[in-house]
């Protein structure tokens, strides 16, 4: 290996003008010299040399995993509404215009992401695309009765929220294309997507069978049709799913994928989708083109979706800010979303992830948070532990909840975030006629695997061996809860 010649040149020099003292102390240095040339000469091959070696199966394996598990977190909105629709098609039996709907109230049967079993559901697929603008025709509040819901787009970008105030109406639902005008007398919901999902609670005065009655009436009154056949809707199909078991939750295998693949199939691509889009093509998902994987992939895909699940479950517990400083009960909705207007963009960047983790614990956001309703949820108790079905809990929830109409406590299991199968009650609320109440007017409720005496009528059972989380939701949310003067503390274990 030759030494530079400036170097070799400027301590020949030296050498031959300095003692045999300074000779050996420079003969040290040009040894120095030396050894840091051959060491800089050979550097970069020995890093060469060590440099991990992928072979161009391993490469291809390994890009697909990665590009698998990224595209999960990125569908998740759209894969979570397509396991909603496919039950309604499957379970419901029902088409598209159809209303699926639970007239007792949701049971554990109802797998959906966090539904309230206090209210009576009223669930809606439509597409633009094969049936042209469609109409949703929403009765007025009437006798106690009241509707709340949110039309939503394929992606779950909440388009409005209806019935809000107890008012009506006739929403039109235009599909992207759209450029006519829109008639007299209807309100116009313009969808970026084909696919739009409708998804209403009728709300009751009470839990008698007198003002279920009127409640039922109530939603009897509900029409959607497309705006070709106003003139002469055909009447409206109802499918009770009372005794229905309803399987809407997304399946963490390959499954997803060909989810993702159909429903990307029925939409246009938007520009800020474009890049994702390439990047799914090592799936073998292309738009225009059929999702066939073979048997390889198909392993591949259920590794990585399997990952997904435990990266968006990791996500939950972390996902939206204290209402309460220092409380365990969070915003169960992260600030993007309604900062948003949960399209999940902001100057810089697009917030894929923490979207893909909302969408995997909840469905349908309001368009406007705390218009009609307001949630809360606790993963942790009073001293920072999660919440076991083995122990023991009380909540005490403190006398004069600010809401307009009620309130209402729901568990679930935290590895679905769905109702526990067969749990008889998994909801208390203040319509129930055996809530007790303290002197004071407060309420504390227990869970925990068996009640203790005196206190069944305001226990909820949590399975032991079970992770679990409550929702605490206000319906006719008023001041108090958002100014935060009306705070309810942490659920404390009592051992």
């Amino acid at each position: 290996m030759a030494i530079p010649k400036l170097i070799w040149f400027n301590t020949t020099l030296a050498v031959s003008r300095e003692s045999s003292a300074m000779k050996a102390l420079t003969h040290k240095f040009c040894g120095a010299v030396l050894a840091f040339a051959l060491v800089v000469a050979f550097a970069p091959a020995n890093a060469q040399q060590t440099a991990p070696k992928f072979s161009t199966e391993e490469l291809a394996r390994r890009t697909l995993e990665r590009r698998a598990v990224d595209a999960a977190i990125w569908g998740m909105p759209m894969i979570g509404l397509d396991a909603l629709r496919q039950a309604y098609y499957r379970d419901g039996k029902a088409k598209n215009g159809d209303i699926i709907w639970w007239p007792k109230g949701s049971t554990w049967k109802n797998q959906s992401l966090t539904p309230n079993t206090s209210l009576r559901y009223l669930y809606v697929f439509v597409n633009t695309n094969d049936d042209g603008p469609v109409v949703l025709d929403l009765p007025p509040e009437a006798n106690g009765s009241s509707f709340l819901g949110t039309i939503c787009d394929a992606w779950q970008v909440p388009l409005t929220d209806v019935g809000f105030e107890g008012k009506g109406g006739k929403f039109l639902i235009l599909p992207p294309d759209h450029a006519g005008e829109v008639p007299a007398g209807y309100i116009a919901v313009r969808s970026k997507t084909y696919n739009t999902f409708m998804g209403i609670r009728s709300i009751l005065a009470s839990n008698s069978t007198d003002d279920e009655q009127k409640g039922n009436a109530l939603v009897k009154l509900v029409k959607v049709y497309p705006l070709a056949k106003a003139t002469n809707p055909p009447p409206q199909r109802f499918v009770d799913m009372t005794d229905t078991m309803y399987n809407g939750l997304v399946r963490y295998d390959e499954s997803i994928y060909a989810s993702l693949a159909r429903i990307l199939n029925e939409e246009p691509v938007q520009p800020e989708d474009l890049q994702m889009m390439g990047m799914l093509l090592p799936l073998g998902i292309e738009k225009g083109k059929e999702f066939k994987p073979d048997v390889a992939t198909v392993a591949q895909l259920k590794s990585a979706a399997a990952e997904a699940k435990a990266w968006l479950l990791a996500q939950q517990a972390q996902i939206g800010p204290d209402w309460w400083p220092g409380s365990q009960w969070k915003l169960l909705i992260p600030a993007i979303g309604p900062k948003t207007g949960f399209k999940w963009a902001v100057p810089n960047y697009f917030d894929v992830d923490t979207r893909g983790a909302a969408f995997a614990g909840f469905f349908l956001p309001p368009a406007k948070l705390g218009g009609g309703s307001f949630y809360l949820a606790a993963n942790f108790d009073n001293s920072g532990q999660p919440l076991r079905g083995e122990n023991n809990y009380r909540l005490h929830v403190p006398a004069n909840v600010p809401v307009s109409q009620f309130w209402a406590v729901t568990i679930y299991n935290s590895e679905t975030s769905a109702l526990f199968l067969d749990l008889p009650r998994p909801t208390l609320d203040s319509l129930d006629k055996g809530l007790r109440k303290n002197t004071d007017g407060s309420v504390d409720i227990y869970f925990g695997p068996k009640a203790s005496a005196g206190q069944e009528s305001n226990w909820l059972l949590t399975p032991a061996g079970t992770s679990w989380f409550p929702w605490f939701r206000f319906y006719g949310p008023e001041k108090a809860v958002f100014d935060k003067s009306w705070k309810m503390p942490d659920i404390e274990n009592v051992k």
